[in-house]
């Protein structure tokens, strides 16, 4: 009977011991991943905002606002004697539910980083639209004017950054 215990004893202390071999013999490792969109967006069409010919004695601060429908055509402006239409700029992205974005500034996770201006302190406000499919544009909804007497008469230039950063 005293064979059967230690038998049993010498099964378990051999189990115990392969067990614990075991445990030792195991290691965690980290597993990092990065997820990137690829939103594939693009210009299309710049944007060109023409000739607008101001009234630089015209100083009403509420009044110095060009405003521009949904064509490019300037509406409801007192310091603006003239201006074209704009071309508005057009882009393509692959991004969720294109149809949000119907006139908002940031939409879809579409926003803009830069902000063209002509000169210091003059401001214009953005939407970005979508017009078809994975096809946007971007239009000023309005540009304020600080002082137009300050406006130098001359070509301005510059650059807006459209970027993506996905929803939460």
């Amino acid at each position: 009977m005293m064979n059967k215990y230690i038998l049993m004893l010498g099964i378990a202390a051999v189990s115990i011991g392969s067990y614990c071999a075991y445990a030792g013999n195991s290691a965690t490792m980290t597993v990092t991943a990065t997820i990137e969109h690829d939103v594939s967006l693009t210009v299309t069409q710049d944007i060109d905002f023409g000739t607008i010919t101001i009234n630089p004695a015209y100083w009403d601060p509420p009044q110095n606002i060009i405003q521009y429908d949904s064509t490019g055509k300037i509406w409801g402006s007192e310091c603006v004697v003239s201006g074209d239409d704009v071309t508005f700029g057009e882009f393509t992205a692959n991004i969720p539910n294109p149809s949000s974005c119907q006139g908002d500034d940031y939409c879809g996770g579409l926003g803009i980083v830069d902000d063209f201006n002509f000169g210091e302190g003059n401001t214009c406000d953005w939407e970005i639209r979508h017009t078809s499919g994975n096809n946007f544009s971007l239009q000023p909804f309005s540009c304020y004017i600080n002082n137009p007497n300050n406006l130098t008469a001359g070509e301005y230039r510059g650059t807006i950054t459209i970027n993506y950063t996905p929803e939460s």
